[in-house]
């Protein structure tokens, strides 16, 4: 059984809270892509975030307690168009990933959740990088990830 702080419990769900929104953004975004590789890109990019989502739940379970629920629908803050405005919105919800995973970095000192949680922040830098890229927003890359 996992041993959860009560910082690193709420970090971990705050985490998991945005893999949440990620993999339903991602669904939202299929809607508006025309291109192949991008619609690959987003169904790999869905797939990992589903990866740690199942991960953040198994630890949160592992600590006798029960992980938070996805919402039904989120509030985007903005109106998708287009595959641009779309991407646009996977980097949002990219940022909400890093800086819930840092959080938990900051918030344990467990070598498994760290690893999870530095799994969880490269990954979702590496892919709002790669998104930036795609629509020629520059930086690429953020010297920080998930510093907010």
């Amino acid at each position: 059984m996992t041993d959860l702080s009560d910082e690193s419990g709420k970090a971990l769900r705050s985490a998991l809270g945005a893999e949440h929104a990620a993999v339903w953004v991602y669904g939202l975004a299929t809607a508006y892509v025309g291109e192949t590789r991008v619609r690959h890109a987003i169904e790999d990019a869905a797939e990992q975030h589903r990866r740690i989502r199942d991960v953040a739940e198994g630890v949160i379970r592992s600590a006798g307690q029960i992980p938070p629920a996805p919402q039904p629908a989120y509030d985007v803050g903005a109106r998708l168009s287009n595959q641009k405005s779309a991407i646009e919105l996977l980097i949002k919800a990219e940022a909400d990933c890093q800086v819930g995973w840092r959080s938990v970095l900051e918030n344990t000192d467990d070598p498994g959740l760290r690893g999870t949680a530095l799994d969880g922040l490269t990954t979702s830098a590496t892919r709002a990088t790669r998104w930036r890229l795609t629509v020629g927003q520059q930086p690429a890359a953020q010297a920080f990830p998930g510093q907010a």
